[in-house]
């Protein structure tokens, strides 16, 4: 008895609660100690070394249910070593996360934060597309029309904060497209580039509709872009959107979005 211990002196001694040891032994972390003629609970060195090794393993970050699983067979290093890497590397992508997160903040600090809501806050869809394209042809993109890089960006971003329908599917299946014909990309930052003139343009200028007309049949020139960009439905809510955009495209670059609709969706 006098190695031994009750559960009162057993969860005094573990820095416990009665509460937590009965609950560790409802579920099957802690096992069920020997207990003493009169019936109580007596815990020795084997409940010491696992309750030990059970507030070591939750210090670190995990929840109990991993921590059963894990100690099934308190002597398998290998699944000890297994779970402590898997922690490891969920950490190692939060740590990434929060300064990821941390640069977006400051980043909207430098801003006017009266502005916060045309702020892009780490567009998912600008991401995937400097993933797919590569940073090289994002920084191209952006000498070539610095203009036009930071509408979209905000463009982006009002997208990605709504459903608007799959144009997330569309937007991966352009970028992939031109990853894959570098000279089409050329001819889309071209147009990119005529297009952010227009915001300093009257609504009435015939460049508008010029470029209009030339974008869609470049569009329509390559089966690969016309199956992708023509003859496709209304996207629901088509309205809203188009008070969203609104706030960031000039009234001249709204009537040439409104033209390009309409000629996409034309038939020969």
């Amino acid at each position: 008895m006098e190695n031994r211990l009750k559960i009162s002196d057993f969860a005094k001694l573990t820095g416990t609660t009665l509460k937590t040891i009965l609950y560790y032994h409802k579920i099957g972390l802690l096992q069920e100690p020997e207990r003493s003629p009169g019936g109580y609970r007596l815990y020795g060195p084997v409940e010491l070394s696992r309750m030990r090794l059970i507030k070591r393993l939750k210090s670190l970050g995990m929840d109990l249910t991993r921590i059963k699983e894990m100690l099934g067979d308190t002597q398998n290093k290998r699944t000890l070593r297994e779970a402590l890497q898997s922690l490891q590397v969920e950490l190692l992508n939060q740590i990434k996360s929060l300064e990821e997160r941390v640069a977006r903040i400051e980043a909207l600090l430098d801003k006017d934060l009266a502005h916060l809501d045309e702020d892009v806050c780490g567009s998912p869809s600008f991401q995937m597309l400097t993933e797919i394209l590569g940073p090289d042809q994002i920084e191209k993109y952006a000498r070539t029309c610095p203009e036009l890089f930071d509408q979209q960006q905000k463009l982006r971003s009002i997208m990605d904060d709504f459903r608007w329908g799959d144009y997330q599917d569309t937007y991966q299946t352009l970028a992939e497209y031109f990853k894959a014909h570098p000279e089409h990309y050329q001819t889309s930052l071209n147009f990119g580039a005529r297009l952010a003139r227009l915001a300093h343009l009257d609504e009435d200028d015939p460049e508008i509709e010029t470029l209009a007309r030339e974008s869609a049949e470049f569009i329509k020139s390559i089966p690969q872009l016309e199956e992708m960009l023509c003859n496709k439905p209304r996207p629901k809510h088509d309205g809203l959107l188009n008070g969203m955009v609104s706030r960031v495209l000039s009234p001249a670059q709204m009537k040439h979005k409104q033209l390009l609709e309409k000629y996409l969706n034309s038939k020969p």
